[in-house]
């Protein structure tokens, strides 16, 4: 009865918030012929009292209560898309998380939970990791991605007219005991309804979740694990909605550096800490993660208010796009989203709190759900698009970010490039991917097109690799192996699994090269990684979309020496940007000392995977 109700009272709020969505002001900007619809710039409507902190909706420059305000215009640009009344109506967005407070009135009108068993979080403070914590971290998730609109209280989700699924998986009282399972709750995949097409099976899933693994070998030692979760993933991202599909959003992480102190605590100056020599970041999205290394799931980077990487997030050639999520709110704005309605000290709930929204919300973990809400909005402006038809619009719609980024350099070599342009005419960077997702310019399309990607191909191959093909200490020259691909297709991602042998992985740089001599670095070196081999660890790059297949495609390894110590620099919260010639050399902290290689590394194999169409 309840979920009923809860499916009238979202109808009830779709109506008016179509009614809502035509208030808006229309005076800010003169008609321009010249301009696209998604070039104006619109107020967004009234109604929820909190929407003129939300940066990440409509960046006006505010500081949403921080000391230093953001820039104005690095936001999703969805202010045509709400004035359309295109709302997420009719797409149900499934949060998998420490479950979600169903009863916060910003959140109840859009919950419909079907089957899905989602306890409400455990409200009471308890001991985590030698932290205090509460399980608050989904209900935050869920209203950046869809909390409601123009109800009078709170601030509004980017897709306010979605509906809600909740997954209690890693809270305190988890009743899902794995993300396999979890993806199959929230999909039907065990019910009796098939093919998955109901309303509360998930049109997106949000993962604000995720792994960071320093050793090595955990890909090659629980591979079954990994491939379950890859196997699932497919199925609920292909087979679900008639064949459209859902689209599976997925944080990067939360590990750019290893370590941190305040170099001027009142003036935001963070001193951040690498474990190489250049600065470089700590963890890479797919070595750190492999279910980011997942061509299935979308992943995505954090944006900081001032249009740059937030200073914790992860990067890498597995990142497809960036999303607003913003700093830790003090020196330079986070993500004003709901908190939970109550929480407490103690069983007896005599000490509590009742927060109801929060101002400090930041974290891959809230570029997930913007990025979630946004695919809504897209979805919900026409049903018939593909999974992969709207991933193929916000890439060809995106925004690039920090436009003026500078390589990061080893010597001479460029461990991390600027933006490039790849064979197919579309800029990619190591950090944003194809940049911050523009939800007008994809809505547009969207409204003008029907399906556009022709049937997913997947081809595998294993490359035979040189007896010889060793790894020398400090060669740029490197190591390269080469695959001949004959048959074509046009790209949308390649995933490469690796085998070598090397005694400081840490050292490393992969990259992998393509026929339009698009090169990709699908592993930057300096990373935290340990042990002495890859043993088939799985590295996806999205850079050669829309690139041909056909050609030679050369995998290069270069022993660079990056680890022989430390390095630091520090990060200006205020700016958003790093301090320039702040960077310095410091010794390794003495037991994380890894000695160099004695011999060179070898590389034992690999093989390339091709999806495109």
């Amino acid at each position: 009865m309840n979920n009923k109700l809860n499916i009238v009272t979202a109808g009830l709020l779709l109506a008016l918030g179509q009614a809502s969505a035509q208030t808006f002001d229309n005076s800010v900007q003169e008609y321009d012929p010249t301009k696209h619809v998604w070039e104006y710039t619109y107020k967004l409507a009234d109604g929820d009292p909190l929407v003129v902190h939300q940066w990440h909706l409509q960046n006006t420059g505010q500081s949403a209560g921080a000391i230093t305000p953001g820039v104005a215009g690095i936001d999703l640009n969805l202010d045509f898309t709400h004035r359309r009344g295109i709302l997420g109506q009719g797409i149900n967005i499934a949060v998998i998380d420490d479950g979600l407070a169903t009863y916060h009135p910003d959140l109840a009108p859009n919950v419909v939970q079907g089957n899905t068993p989602n306890p409400n979080p455990y409200i009471y403070q308890y001991e985590s990791r030698g932290r205090l914590s509460i399980d608050d971290h989904g209900t935050k998730v869920a209203g950046i991605a869809a909390a409601a609109a123009y109800n009078g209280q709170g601030g509004r989700g980017v897709a306010p007219n979605a509906t809600l699924t909740g997954v209690n998986y890693i809270g305190k009282e988890s009743n899902i005991n794995s993300r396999t399972l979890a993806i199959r709750s929230v999909m039907d995949m065990d019910g009796a309804v098939q093919p998955m097409n109901k309303l509360t099976d998930a049109r997106v899933i949000n993962q604000s979740i995720g792994y960071s693994f320093s050793d090595a070998s955990i890909y090659g030692d629980y591979r079954a694990f990994f491939d379950d979760i890859d196997a699932v993933t497919k199925r609920a991202v292909t087979e679900s909605h008639g064949g459209r599909g859902a689209m599976a959003v997925k944080s990067a992480g939360n590990s750019h550096y290893i370590g941190g102190r305040w170099l001027d605590r009142d003036n935001g100056l963070l001193t951040l800490i690498y474990p190489n020599g250049y600065a470089l970041p700590a963890y890479d999205a797919s070595i750190a993660d492999p279910t980011n290394a997942n061509f299935w799931n979308l992943t995505v980077s954090a944006l900081n208010a001032k249009g740059n990487l937030a200073a914790y997030s992860t990067g890498g050639s597995a990142v497809l796009l960036t999303a607003p999520a913003g700093e830790w709110g003090r020196y330079s704005p986070a993500t004003v989203t709901t908190a939970l309605p109550k929480w407490c000290t103690d069983a007896t709930e005599t000490q509590c709190e009742e927060p109801m929204y929060a101002f400090n919300m930041n974290g891959t973990s809230a570029a997930a759900p913007a990025l979630s809400g946004a695919v809504a909005l897209i979805m919900s402006a026409n049903h018939q698009l593909s999974w992969r038809d709207v991933r193929h619009l916000m890439i060809t719609t995106a925004t690039k970010v920090d436009a003026d980024a500078k390589p990061r350099m080893i010597g001479d070599y460029e461990a991390i490039p600027s933006w490039q342009v790849n064979g197919a005419g579309h800029a990619f960077h190591y950090d944003y991917g194809f940049g911050l997702v523009n939800v007008d310019a994809a809505v547009e399309k969207a409204l003008q097109t029907g399906p556009i990607l022709g049937d997913l191909q997947i081809k595998s191959y294993d490359v035979p690799v040189k007896a010889d093909a060793f790894i020398y200490d400090g060669d740029f020259t490197g190591t390269e192996s080469v695959h001949t691909q004959t048959d074509d297709l046009t790209v949308e991602a390649v995933r490469v699994h690796l085998s070598l042998d090397h005694e400081r992985l840490g050292d490393l740089s992969v990259e992998l090269i393509s026929p339009s001599n698009t090169r990709s670095v699908i592993l930057t070196a300096g990373t935290d990684i340990e042990g002495n081999k890859f043993n088939d660890n799985v590295i996806l790059s999205n850079h050669f979309y829309g690139e041909s297949a056909k050609g030679d495609w050369k995998l290069r390894i270069i022993d660079t020496n990056a680890k022989d110590s430390w390095s630091e620099r520090v990060y200006d919260l205020g700016t958003g940007k790093f301090v320039e010639g702040s960077k310095a050399v410091i010794p390794q902290r003495g037991d994380k000392v890894q000695p160099n290689n004695t011999k060179p590394g070898q590389l034992t194999g690999w093989s390339i995977t091709f999806y495109g169409h």
